[in-house]
């Protein structure tokens, strides 16, 4: 079976599809030698087992190009293989009730956005011969799919995804820890949450994962009104976990607001340098498919560098 078998999947479209096609996630500890087993990625090794083929994307090594294919099609092909260079991946998806905010009604609220990423990760990772596991948690883990690496196994992890409801309140740190117990096998964690918790104590938990060497990838989703607040004269602010509610000015809040968001933002990061995390801040005005094309970018400029 292939993607292009997909049905009509809500977080996974055709123009998705289009523009992942010819992506690659690379593991930046692939390339320093934390993982083995058995990696299936891309080789121009013609003693290794025929992968498939992709079109070929400015860059690529000319060396190969399939020729062959070339002349029947008129278009540039490169020929895939088959090598043993091992990587689980491990997609985290925050579904806590805060994740439940957006600004207008034609906004994708922070869970939808979240989706899409986890949609599109999960794609590349599957596509190129990689096994993905996927786990929803809240308060605690409300869902796990162990690792597989087919597109049926894609296509359960989509199941999970659609019709997707935000859950309970948050607590990031101890439903890491229950994750960890789950994960059997070290590879790549990538976790995509609103991080809306006590820093110090989510990277407590990630300090687990990390001390057993898994490479840990964050994204952190969080709407423009949380980075700043919006410049409007009343507003009434609601805890979409607690409901408890405030009538403020924000105008009068911002500067202290401000003030704890950059605090908060820095101890994430400063976190994240510490452990060696790869920490990614994005925000549902930027589009789904930038924020993964960006960051591929950068991740295989740095499989370069080494």
């Amino acid at each position: 079976m292939t993607a292009t078998a997909t049905p009509g999947w809500r977080y996974l479209r055709p123009g998705d599809l289009k523009r992942l096609r010819n992506m690659e996630f690379v593991a930046r500890r692939v390339v320093e030698g934390y993982f083995s087993g058995k990696h299936r990625s891309a080789s121009r090794d013609s003693a290794q087992e025929f992968a498939d083929y992709r079109g070929y994307v400015p860059g690529d090594d000319l060396r190969v190009l399939d020729w062959k294919a070339y002349a029947r099609t008129d278009r540039f092909y490169i020929k895939q293989f088959r090598k043993d260079t091992g990587m689980t991946c491990y997609l985290l998806l925050d579904k806590s009730n805060s994740m439940a905010y957006l600004a207008d009604r034609g906004d994708l609220s922070k869970l939808e956005y979240a989706c899409y990423l986890v949609a599109a990760l999960g794609f590349l990772i599957v596509k190129q011969g990689d096994r993905a596991g996927f786990c929803l948690f809240d308060n605690e883990v409300r869902g796990y799919l162990p690792p597989g690496g087919t597109f049926p196994h894609l296509f359960a992890l989509l199941n999970g995804l659609e019709d997707l409801k935000p859950g309970r309140t948050t607590r990031i740190s101890a439903s890491l820890r229950r994750a960890f117990h789950l994960m059997k096998r070290r590879g790549l964690l990538i976790v995509v949450s609103d991080f809306l918790d006590e820093p110090n104590e989510i990277y407590s938990a990630l300090s687990m994962f990390t001390h057993k060497k898994f490479e840990v990838i964050l994204f952190h989703v969080l709407h423009d009104h949380e980075m700043s607040l919006p410049q409007v004269d009343h507003a009434r602010f609601i805890d979409l976990e607690t409901r408890a509610s405030l009538i403020a000015e924000p105008a009068l809040l911002r500067p202290a607001y401000q003030q704890e968001m950059d605090r908060y933002l820095g101890l994430m990061r400063a976190h994240a340098r510490a452990r060696r995390i790869d920490y990614n801040l994005v925000t549902t005005s930027t589009h789904y498919n930038e924020v993964i094309e960006r960051y591929l970018w950068v991740r295989h400029a740095a499989a370069r560098v080494r």
